[in-house]
């Protein structure tokens, strides 16, 4: 339960104002000119209307055309869903640009704003743009800039596809003076593609050259990281017992009085974590899939390395967003230490990457790769199976042994005897914190909903398929069998049958 105590008046009422003091964060942000600036800062910071004044700064910026003297300039306004757009970013933009002063908003589509005034010749497309499968509707136009509100829903394609989008206005009106791409964000998930970045988590394992670049903060790019909210109160033990108001925090004199007062109530540690003091720690919405999941307890403080006297075994799960995650089962304790994630891109593309892998991680293993029995199956793209693909890159796919029909609830079962069990006061399952995606999803990312039965099902998002890569993988490593209390199939023991007469059985091969 959250504690709030003496937390202090905040400045007088200037809604209506937006205030921006010299020497913050926010001030750097808004006068900045690189070509990529983030900012990075708690809720009720001003991050979204200092993203929609930067964009006013540039148009009124921009050079006077060598035709007619005007200043033309086009930028996307960008959130993850439109209901969001709508609520939020719209809002922010209408609040600093009012159509009573700069022109009627069409709300049609496409969304977007014509400002006209002086010189100044200014479009604004507002685009609901939250999944690689959007790329397309970015190549569609020609921008200034783009701007991303809430980067922390925007995925890495559908970034990196902006920077090249960037040259209007066109060569007959002088080209655009400043082009660029802006956001603004809270801090966001440890697996999400920013703090990778910017180094407030390890890059994942597994990654190629080309991968590790892309993955590299580029020099000329800017990250305006502003103060936390708040500040923690601490009881004599160390624990958390309150909140005071962060003097250095920005944007407070456009806040009512009790904002952050209001907004504390009923909200968990990790929640104010993320949304106030700008850390990056996990939020999960819905009903997790294996609620005993502790990641205090089920994912090591320490990175975990493969022992080589042991056999890997590797989960599987297939599809355009595969997923692999690599086991050890070692004094009957069971460690996860890596994972990797695929993007858009089939067996074809991901089999070679996991068989690199075994060969850097694992030299001169045993490997058992268990996946998800539908890889037996051909699809419309391709006659090779996943499975085949796999084996023709030497990993032998199996199925795991004793799931029928793939059923959800024995997988699910599995994980749930698996994580409750303990082995001389330690959890048996254990995953490496390199484990980043895996981690985040079993701590409820990977959550049940309802379907359209209204029966309570793990939901598919890209936190499921590493985590249904991990079932695969447990049951082919016995847990299923260990489960209902029968011996692995590999615990069995061959025995000697005294056979009376020979049999004359035919054996068809």
């Amino acid at each position: 339960m959250t504690v709030v105590q003496d937390i202090a008046e905040l400045q007088d009422d200037a809604r209506g104002k937006f205030v921006v003091r010299y020497g913050t964060r926010l001030h750097d942000f808004l006068t900045s000119s690189a070509p990529v600036d983030i900012l990075l800062g708690p809720l009720g910071s001003g991050k979204t209307k200092a993203l929609c004044a930067r964009i006013m700064r540039h148009a009124q910026e921009q050079a006077p055309s060598p035709k007619d003297g005007l200043r033309y300039t086009r930028f996307a306004l960008v959130r993850n869903t439109y209901p969001d757009l709508r609520r939020t970013t719209i809002r922010s933009w209408l609040e600093l640009f009012p159509e009573h002063l700069y022109g009627r908003f069409n709300w049609g589509q496409p969304i977007n704003h014509a400002i006209s005034f002086d010189t100044v010749r200014l479009e604004v497309d507002f685009l609901a743009l939250d999944r690689p499968e959007d790329v397309p509707r970015l190549r569609s136009t020609e921008y200034t800039g783009i701007a991303f509100n809430e980067l922390s829903f925007i995925p890495k394609d559908l970034f990196d596809e902006a920077d090249s989008r960037l040259r209007y206005p066109p060569p007959e009106h002088g080209g655009p003076t400043w082009r660029g791409v802006i956001a603004d964000t809270n801090a966001a998930d440890e697996d999400h593609w920013l703090p990778i970045m910017t180094g407030d988590v390890d890059l994942p394992p597994g990654l190629n050259e080309d991968e590790i670049a892309a993955l590299t903060w580029p020099n000329e790019w800017r990250l305006h990281r502003q103060p936390a909210a708040l500040v923690e109160k601490m009881d004599q033990h160390g624990i958390v017992s309150g909140y005071g108001i962060n003097v250095s925090a920005e944007n407070l004199e456009n806040l009512p009085k009790d904002y952050y007062q209001r907004m504390l109530r009923g909200k968990s540690k990790a929640w104010i974590d993320s949304r106030l003091m700008v850390r990056v720690v996990l939020v999960t919405e819905g009903q997790p899939v294996w609620p005993m999941f502790r990641r205090e307890v089920h994912v090591s403080s320490e990175v975990l390395r493969p022992r080589l006297e042991y056999d890997v075994y590797v989960g599987l799960d297939f599809g355009r967003s595969p997923a692999a995650i690599f086991m050890q089962e070692i004094n009957n304790r069971i460690f996860a230490q890596y994972e990797l994630i695929g993007a858009n891109e089939g067996a074809s593309l991901f089999a070679p990457k996991v068989a690199r892998f075994l060969d850097k991680e694992y030299p001169n293993c045993t490997v058992h790769a268990f996946g998800d029995p539908k890889g037996r199956d051909k699809t419309q793209t391709d006659e090779r199976t996943a499975y085949e693909i796999f084996s023709h890159n030497g990993i032998t796919v199996r199925p795991p042994p004793g799931l029928k029909q793939n059923m959800i609830a024995t997988r699910v079962d599995a994980g749930a005897s698996l994580l409750n069990e303990m082995v001389d006061g330690k959890p048996r399952f254990q995953s490496s914190p390199l484990c980043r995606t895996f981690n985040v999803g079993m701590a409820g990312r990977y959550h049940n909903e309802r379907d359209e039965y209204g029966e309570l099902k793990p939901c598919k998002n890209r936190f499921s398929h590493v985590c249904e890569g991990w079932q695969y993988g447990i049951l082919g490593m016995g847990e299923g069998r260990r489960m209902i209390g029968r011996p692995r199939i590999g615990d069995f023991r061959g025995i000697r049958v005294a056979r009376p007469h020979k049999s004359m059985r035919r054996i068809v091969a």
